[in-house]
């Protein structure tokens, strides 16, 4: 853990990896869904008439397109120019680099890593299993 400068209140705090505090990051939840809530009423709207229609800052809003959070929709697909990839500066409508560089950069660090090999283990029948490690376990679905 190391003392940091939260990028959007310039405080100090203690962090664990991210570069906002807990204050703000719990600030900028509830920023998010004051966003969406006005893009569902307004949509195509810009990031200044967000702004100015939700109080959310700039800067929160430009957080949250970084964050993938939200998405510039435009009709060619380069976002307007708003945001470009930190690799190669081509614009993009989300996140911080565009597919071609994340597949090589992902590439890389696969061939860094090396091959990673699954290794199964023989299941075990739930008449084999202990009635303890049973108890207070949800089964959970997936749609």
């Amino acid at each position: 853990m190391e003392v940091r400068q939260c990028d959007f209140c310039r405080m100090p705090y203690q962090s664990y990896g991210k570069k906002i505090c807990g204050d703000c990051l719990l600030k900028l939840d509830h920023d998010f869904f004051e966003v969406k809530e006005y893009l569902y009423e307004n949509e195509g709207a810009s990031i200044e008439e967000v702004s100015e229609g939700t109080g959310v800052s700039r800067k929160a809003i430009m957080y949250m397109l970084k964050e993938e959070r939200l998405i510039v929709s435009d009709n060619k697909g380069d976002g307007g120019g708003i945001l470009t990839c930190e690799s190669c500066k081509k614009p993009i409508n989300t996140g911080r680099m565009c597919a071609s560089c994340k597949k090589a950069v992902l590439s890389a660090m696969q061939e860094s890593v090396g091959t990673v090999s699954v290794v199964k283990r023989p299941r075990q029948r739930a008449a084999e299993m202990e009635p303890e490690s049973i108890k207070g376990v949800a089964k959970l679905q997936v749609k």
